[in-house]
């Protein structure tokens, strides 16, 4: 087993950097972020252990986020499913658009090829286990259903899958070879299971699945607002599914597609003209920029939404 604890020797940001570096190496390339009140010292662990075909660590350390992002996912190809067991503490993971509060016992499903957060509030420890894409997609039907998903210890058995797993990673090193290889094939078929048997009912993967939808094309237009031709045809196309079924997704939102563009627009104009490094371009320079082809049309839609003109709003500044 290895293990990394930052040296007290150590500046409070060596030693956090220390730790980061050997998360990253562990698991996957990701942004690590402290936050709540920043002691002196740095309070980070990190244990990790190759089986024969999986990894499993622990991880525990002081309140943080941590952010995988695209630019994460295109450094290297490490395709794999993460399992985080939640062993002390609360811990808050998003992925796809659904969300999981995670309390000790608890555990959920991640790929490292998807976006995800993973927010700590306060002092945590989590027990990891890294399995590569094809070993999990060969014993359970489309994994992804699953991911993101709150697996709650008193829910089936998946208390026992995370018993099981903390047991494993406290007692590995006392095991031969050949036992270590039974006992993760054991743990693996307890995690299908587990996973298996948790299918929610049928509104309810509705629900997800809307959930995930409205997820991905919300993003899809967050990156493309500046381009002119953004439409509710270009998304539905784009994401693979029909206009109808577009607006049906932004009916529960309150809000058409094409009102939540321009809202989308609107703030990002409204961004734009509060920052003093753009103070050289116009108002209506920074509203074409945004997407926007008529003036007086970004004009009106400004004030409708924040009460001034645009001229107004940067004069107030």
């Amino acid at each position: 087993m290895i293990i990394v604890s930052p040296s007290s020797a150590d500046s409070t940001q060596q030693q956090f950097e220390s730790w980061s570096h050997a998360v990253n190496q562990t698991f996957s390339a990701v942004a690590c972020e402290r936050t709540g009140v920043l002691t002196s010292n740095f309070d980070g662990h990190l244990a990790s252990t190759q089986l024969e075909r999986t990894h499993l660590a622990q991880v525990q350390s002081a309140p943080l986020d941590i952010y995988r992002r695209k630019p994460h996912i295109a450094e290297v190809s490490d395709d794999y499913y993460l399992v985080k067991f939640q062993v002390e503490g609360v811990g808050v993971f998003s992925q796809l658009g659904r969300e999981a509060v995670l309390m000790p016992g608890d555990f959920v499903l991640a790929s490292t090829v998807e976006p995800y957060e993973l927010h700590f509030p306060q002092h945590y420890r989590q027990a990891v286990l890294a399995i590569p894409q094809n070993i999990l997609q060969d014993q359970l039907a489309d994994p992804e259903q699953y991911l993101g998903r709150h697996m709650a210890s008193n829910q089936g058995t998946n208390g026992l899958c995370s018993q099981f797993v903390m047991s494993l990673l406290q007692s590995i090193d006392n095991f031969e070879t050949g036992l270590v290889q039974r006992l993760e094939a054991n743990m693996l078929d307890l995690l299908v299971t587990s996973l298996t048997y948790s299918r929610p009912s049928a509104q309810r993967v509705d629900r997800e699945l809307r959930a995930e939808h409205i997820y991905r094309v919300k993003n899809f237009i967050n990156k493309h607002l500046k381009d002119t031709r953004l439409s509710p045809e270009m998304i539905a196309q784009a994401q693979g599914i029909s206009t109808r079924y577009l607006h049906m997704l932004f009916k529960p939102e309150g809000v058409s597609v094409g009102r939540y563009i321009q809202q989308q627009r609107l703030q990002g104009c409204k961004a734009s003209l509060e920052n003093p490094e753009l103070s050289a371009l116009t108002a209506t320079e920074i509203a074409y920029h945004w997407g926007f082809n008529d003036a007086s049309h970004f004009g009106r839609s400004f004030k409708a939404m924040f009460g001034v003109s645009p001229g107004q709003y940067r004069k107030c500044l």
